[in-house]
């Protein structure tokens, strides 16, 4: 009974133009699959490379330094995290020293007490030497925060901290932060003192020297205190046991 209507739509042909039609018209009405689940994975993706290469960056990225001068000079450049990057020896001395102690990536406490805990340092603390540890941060409370964990593991050495920007003046002219900022302490006094000059002196001397130029008193003994203390270099310049004596101020450890 139906063969006759099917023989009749067998008959029908769609024109290109109507088969073109139905075609828009079904690819319209079909419902799109979701495209935010492939954007949310591609956006996860973006962020984490995002916060690899920054992590990273910021891990790397010295913002602060400390310079610890107990005998052995050693100068700490510390990332955002309190993290060692790098421990710089003010002489070949020192230097081994740093390396011996590998403080590399250590936490910045954990690192001052292995200065002050190993044998040279506390050798020379009790001959004498007095401990003085500077910090310097481009972040003024994180500067702070330094100060305080400082002092919790120095003791009673002296602490102070310094203008960031004086850590890469202190390096181009070789000398710690500590003693860095005592030659411009002298140098406010007297123009023609040096950088060698200061770099041979112990803190101990230093200090005396600064306390005779500000009182008026003939100072001139100091100029040569490098002499004095053997080379100047190494643990050799952190003896204190010049013609003023010692002051037995050091950090507990």
């Amino acid at each position: 009974m139906n063969r006759p209507i099917h023989d009749a739509f067998q008959a029908v042909q769609a024109s290109p133009e109507l088969k073109e039609r139905t075609r828009a018209y079904l690819l319209a009405r079909a419902p799109r699959r979701p495209r935010y689940r492939s954007l949310l994975a591609a956006a996860a993706c973006l962020l984490v490379v995002f916060l690899g290469a920054g992590g990273a960056l910021a891990w790397f990225t010295p913002v602060s330094a400390v310079s610890v001068e107990a005998g052995p000079s050693l100068e700490l450049t510390l990332n955002r995290f309190d993290r060692v990057l790098q421990v710089q020896g003010n002489s070949a001395q020192d230097q081994e020293l740093a390396d011996k102690l590998e403080l590399t990536y250590l936490s910045y406490t954990d690192a001052l007490e292995a200065i002050l805990g190993s044998q040279e340092v506390s050798q020379a603390l009790d001959s004498g030497t007095e401990l003085a540890v500077t910090v310097a941060g481009q972040n003024q409370q994180h500067c702070q925060d330094l100060m305080e964990d400082t002092q919790s593991c120095a003791g009673h050495g002296s602490c102070s901290s310094a203008d960031w920007s004086q850590v890469t003046a202190a390096q181009k002219e070789g000398l710690s932060l500590s003693k860095y900022q005592m030659l411009l302490q002298l140098q406010t006094l007297d123009p023609s003192i040096t950088a060698e000059q200061v770099n041979g002196c112990s803190m101990h001397q230093l200090r005396q020297w600064l306390s005779d130029l500000s009182s008026g008193q003939d100072a001139s003994s100091f100029s040569d205190c490098g002499q004095n203390t053997g080379s100047g270099q190494g643990f050799g310049s952190g003896n204190s046991g010049s013609h003023h004596g010692n002051e037995g101020h050091h950090g507990g450890r």
